[in-house]
Formats: C-alpha cells, structure tokens, sequence
C-alpha cells in the first residue's frame, strides 16, 4: 500500500506497560471504528509495514491505546515508537473530513464583498442543526450559519474565507 492512497492517523508517541502495548497520538481526533479495523500501517524505511491489532481502544482525546499481534515485549514496541501510522483512506469517515475541515477554518480571516475585514474565525459550534462560525474582532463577536448562501470560497492557502451576508445578521449578535 501507498501512502497517497492512506491517511496519517497519527504517531506511535509512547509505550504503554511492558507488554508490548503502545499509544497512538490520534492527531486530528479521527474518530475510528475499530470493529472494522484489523490492522494499522506503520511506516519504517519509508515504506508502510501492516501491524495487525489484538486489541485497540481510545482512552482520552486524541489517544489510542492499542496491543498488537506480533508484539509481545517492550523491546518489541521501542522499534515503532515515534513512527507514522496510517489507515487506508477506505477506513477515513465522512464525519472525520468535517471535523478536520472544521478545525483547519479556526484563525482564517474573514473577509465580506461589501464590509471587508470582519475578523477571524474562533470557533464553529456544531451542537446546534446549523453549524454556526464564530467570528472576532476589537472584541467584538458575531456569528453566522455555515452555509453556501453566505461563503463564496474558501482559500486554504491565505487562510481567508470570502463571505456575502447581510449587515444585519451581523448586528443581530
């Protein structure tokens, strides 16, 4: 397998006992199914090696604790640790690429057509039916739907996101 048809979860970051067990650092909080999950790939020499998993849970944000098969020593499980691990992209949820998105669009500027600079995004409340983008600036905050209506585009590079939305949803916050 390649890595271009994978995604990084995250990074083998530290032992766990004297088994064999180890913790993965789950970078972007991907949420994984380990019910369909058998394996993780981790990359030694540039090429991504299968681990095949005994057990595997999430014990805090952003922390997997996991025993693999063939890795029964601490010995063992130093020779991966502070690698890569990666998933195929057949295993990366829908839900994992709006979280991801969601917090890429934290600290963008953002700019209206008509108003300018509004601010930057601080927060993106995904708790209510219509996600809802948090923008500050001078102390000063609105919010206004996630929604195509209001975004024109996105510029991943810049970090600016183009809006049209009315002045009144602004001074309704």
């Amino acid at each position: 397998m390649q890595k271009k048809d994978c995604f990084l979860v995250g990074t083998v970051f530290k032992l766990h006992g004297y088994k064999g067990d180890v913790n993965i650092y789950n970078d972007d909080d991907i949420f994984l199914d380990f019910n369909t999950i058998t394996y993780f790939l981790i990359e030694q020499d540039n090429t991504l090696i299968p681990f095949f998993i005994a057990k595997a849970r999430p014990t805090k944000r952003n922390v997997i604790l996991v025993k693999f098969e063939d890795i029964n020593s601490e010995k063992e499980a130093l020779a991966i640790l502070k690698k890569n691990v990666y998933l195929p992209t057949k295993f990366f949820l829908k839900s994992n690429k709006e979280t991801i998105f969601e917090k890429k669009l934290l600290g963008f500027k953002v700019l209206d057509v008509k108003l300018g600079d509004l601010g930057r995004v601080t927060a993106i409340n995904s708790q209510t039916p219509q996600q809802l983008i948090h923008v500050s600036k001078n102390e000063k905050e609105f919010c206004f739907p996630m929604h195509e209506q209001f975004i024109i585009s996105v510029n991943d590079k810049k970090q600016i996101i183009e809006i049209k939305i009315p002045e009144d949803l602004i001074t309704l916050n």
